[in-house]
């Protein structure tokens, strides 16, 4: 199954810091204002570190009665082990206030993984990260809800994307971030569609097609597939996907080569321009796109 990216949860929770403390603790009042602070821990004896979030909770704006750490997980990494205790110490020490440590990964393994205890040593002193799995995400499919609440509604095709019906939660969260009048409907339709496995999106279209809404999913590929489809009638429509590809890589962001353009454009395998362009959504360099083999670690 697709996942969303590391960055991309992180810009859901960044849009939406009341989001966490919903899910933590769904139906409680609030006592106070929830705001972002500064997510860098500075000590003299270690290297700078930085959060994913770090959340205020109540309180003044330098001085909050209560502050979450909150870090995105979406595969195991033994380093943060080490690091979130730094995390909660650093913030507690500045802040002068209780630290919970908030974990967020909707890959139920990577989510057991997550939840272990760490132990600083000899069983002493013990941090408990806690967990908000992909149970602990709702399913939507309320669109009034999901209009209230665009960025629970993304989340909670993130963590629904391989269950049955998860096309119906997807449609309800395409409609509610269609209507965003900022970045954000530009981004999620995107982050909805990369989310859905290829049974998902094929039953999605056929809802949209249903309700004569079917086309491109969002403004980034609209465009593109509309060139696309109209080169593809003139020059053969695997070359017109491949002119598609490269559009949406340029949108991207991506800096092409020459070797990788030529790739491109050379290939009439339709499957395989299918599958590059489904990665686009997600990569966040250039070869995850193309499957290539990244940098080792340093």
């Amino acid at each position: 199954m697709p996942k969303l990216s590391h960055e991309a949860l992180v810009q859901l929770v960044r849009h939406a810091p009341a989001l966490i403390p919903d899910l933590l603790w769904p139906g409680e009042a609030r006592t106070g204002p929830i705001r972002i602070t500064a997510g860098e821990f500075v000590d003299l004896n270690f290297a700078e570190h930085r959060a994913d979030v770090v959340l205020g909770l109540g309180g003044a704006a330098d001085r909050p009665a209560e502050a979450l750490v909150v870090e995105v997980q979406v595969e195991r990494d033994p380093r943060k082990r080490w690091t979130w205790p730094v995390y909660v110490a650093g913030l507690r020490a500045r802040l002068g206030c209780p630290v919970t440590l908030v974990v967020v990964s909707l890959d139920p393994e990577v989510a057991r993984w997550c939840a272990e205890p760490i132990d600083l040593g000899r069983r002493r002193t013990t941090v408990h990260p806690w967990v908000l799995g992909p149970e602990a995400v709702p399913v939507i499919t309320d669109l009034e809800r999901a209009r209230e609440l665009p960025e629970l509604a993304v989340l909670s095709v993130a963590a629904h994307a391989a269950e049955p019906g998860a096309e119906q939660i997807a449609l309800v969260a395409l409609e509610a971030t269609r209507e965003l009048d900022d970045q954000r409907g530009i981004l999620y339709p995107d982050f909805v569609v990369a989310l859905l496995g290829r049974v998902a999106r094929t039953a999605l279209e056929k809802l949209l097609m249903a309700n004569g809404r079917w086309e491109p999913l969002s403004d980034m590929f609209r465009k593109p597939w509309l060139e696309g489809i109209a080169e593809g009638e003139a020059k053969g429509f695997a070359l017109g996907r491949a002119d598609m590809l490269l559009k949406l890589l340029q949108l991207k962001g991506f800096a092409v080569t020459e070797a990788q353009r030529g790739r491109v454009l050379d290939c009439r395998d339709e499957a395989q321009l299918d599958a590059w362009a489904g990665r686009v959504l997600t990569a966040t360099r250039l070869d995850e796109v193309f499957d290539e083999p990244g940098p080792g670690p340093t």
